[in-house]
């Protein structure tokens, strides 16, 4: 059997088992309804009207505190590139040579190159 008929004979069965579905839900909504139908339906009788909801005329108060004026949003600080202050969590000192692109990290892995220097510590 080459690819070709394989693909041909998966196709085929395929079809006829959609094909099988398709007529099995056609037979099935053919089905006369149920003489008990009627019972089914749902009715709700009830006597409610809508009412008109006027808001009270109340006057709002002078001496209500007005809202504050949005002042311009003050710039947040800005941190240093390389911490001076040891994060808090971190067990040793953040040594980094800079970044590397994802080729050259395949280059120097495939160079052997990449020194290994301790565990990855998960915790």
């Amino acid at each position: 059997m080459n690819w070709t008929s394989f693909l041909i004979t998966l196709a085929l069965g395929y079809m006829a088992y959609y094909g099988i579905n398709l007529l099995i839900d056609l037979l099935i909504s053919r089905k006369p309804p149920k003489a008990d139908s009627s019972g089914d339906v749902l009715f709700f009788d009830e006597d409610v009207r809508p009412e008109i909801i006027v808001p009270a005329d109340d006057p709002i108060p002078e001496s209500a505190p007005a809202l504050p004026t949005q002042a311009e949003p003050q710039p947040a600080p800005r941190t240093p590139a390389t911490p001076t202050a040891q994060p808090e969590g971190l067990s040793g000192p953040i040594r980094s040579t800079g970044a590397v692109g994802l080729r050259e990290l395949f280059n120097l892995a495939k160079d052997n190159l990449i020194e290994y220097t301790g565990d990855i510590s998960y915790a």
